[in-house]
């Protein structure tokens, strides 16, 4: 018994050892079949790994020389699909002008730092933190603030995993456990990449910002889930902060702890040679797709009901009439939905209801007028002199 537990344990320390982590320093370029650099990331990468550009195409590296990893391309992704949804419902909230109880909006979202003492060079002067109290606390306290702004609940755990070595994983789950006891809707493990800073570096909406990498662990049972979550996430971001997502990088080899929570995810915010501050104003644009991503609305004075006694003005509408509007509200939104599933748009949706007001009411009408008429001639015949 002894000899079998000494065999998987080994077994087990082997995985965890060659679980890819980002180098400290060192970075790798994505060069395409025509020598192109189309993506980089300081993540040490493996032949079969694949990422999404921040224009949408996907790459699977074929090849590894150096610094250098061949790539071939597999297709565009179209990330409309992921979009849809979201549109159909704030399209429906927005339309009827329905409040949203408090209760419905408070979501809790969780934040940790696997590799505690990253840090920025030029604002803290060192790419590491002895004390494992790196730069990269103040971009999760950024990331804390912009939440709450946007009527979230955050809870930002500081606790220290370093060495920054490939056990940093396993020692950061002990923390994901923890956090998990609090039973968060999402939870982000807040990195920064080893990479040149222009490979972050950004300015969006007139603001010096480093742009963010999303990272899917393709190891684990919940791979494909984490996958299409990342891809929700850059599909909302692309259309709140078009280029705040330069990419998603999904690696074969391990997951990342997110295995434990199905909104699992990994976010790289700038490089060791970005300022801090560029990048604490990033991830405050991403928290702005967080509400929207988890299904909710932010939670303003606008959007939240009151605490006045029920059925009074100041309350809103009553349970009864809330739920009738609940119930019609659903149904048109279904229809909504429908709509931009089997049409693939906006636009395309607008023009098949147009259609069908148009031309199939048209018909109703025409009928029905043909039958009135048919009706008054047969009264003719019957009374000439009427």
């Amino acid at each position: 018994m002894n000899k079998i537990f000494k065999i998987l344990s080994i077994t087990l320390m082997l995985l965890l050892v060659s679980i890819p982590v980002k180098a400290q320093s060192s970075y790798y370029n994505m060069i395409d079949e025509s020598g192109a650099v189309v993506y980089v990331t300081g993540w040490k990468v493996r032949v079969g790994d694949e990422f999404l550009t921040e224009n949408n195409k996907r790459y699977q590296i074929i090849k590894i020389d150096g610094q250098n990893a061949m790539v071939k391309f597999i297709s565009n992704v179209n990330l409309v699909e992921y979009l849809n949804h979201y549109k159909a419902k704030e399209y429906l909230l927005s339309f009827f002008q329905m409040p949203i109880a408090e209760a419905e909006n408070t979501k809790k979202v969780a934040l940790y730092h696997t590799h505690n003492d990253e840090a920025y060079i030029p604002s803290d002067g060192k790419d590491s933190s002895d004390t494992g109290d790196g730069g990269i606390i103040k971009v999760g306290d950024a990331f804390t603030q912009a939440l709450e702004k946007n009527g979230i609940e955050a809870i930002h755990s500081d606790e220290s995993h370093s060495p920054h070595d490939d056990m940093a994983y396993e020692r950061s789950r002990r923390t994901v456990v923890n956090l998990l006891k609090q039973q968060p809707d999402a939870i982000f493990d807040i990195h920064r990449d080893a990479a040149p800073p222009e490979a972050y570096g950004s300015t969006i909406e007139g603001q010096d910002v480093t742009k963010v990498q999303l990272v899917v662990g393709k190891f684990g049972p919940t791979g494909k889930q984490i996958e299409e979550y990342a891809l929700q996430m850059k599909a909302v971001s692309d259309e709140r902060h078009p280029g705040l997502v330069k990419g998603i990088f999904f690696a074969k080899g391990g997951d990342y702890n997110q295995d434990l929570h199905p909104k699992s995810m990994l976010v790289e915010v700038g490089a060791q040679n970005n300022k801090r501050e560029d990048a604490e104003r990033g991830i405050a644009m991403l928290a702005d797709i967080i509400p929207t991503v988890l299904g909710v609305t932010s939670a303003n004075p606008s959007n939240v009901e009151g605490s006045a006694g029920v059925a009074t003005k100041s309350a809103g509408a009553s349970g009864s009439v809330k739920s009738i509007g609940y119930i019609v509200a659903f149904l048109v939104g279904g229809v909504i939905i429908f709509m931009f599933i089997s049409t693939g748009g906006v636009k395309e949706a607008t023009a098949k209801v147009h259609n069908f007001t148009t031309n199939e009411f048209k018909d109703v009408f025409q009928d029905s007028n043909v039958k009135k008429e048919e009706k008054n001639d047969d009264k003719l015949e019957k009374n000439p002199n009427k």
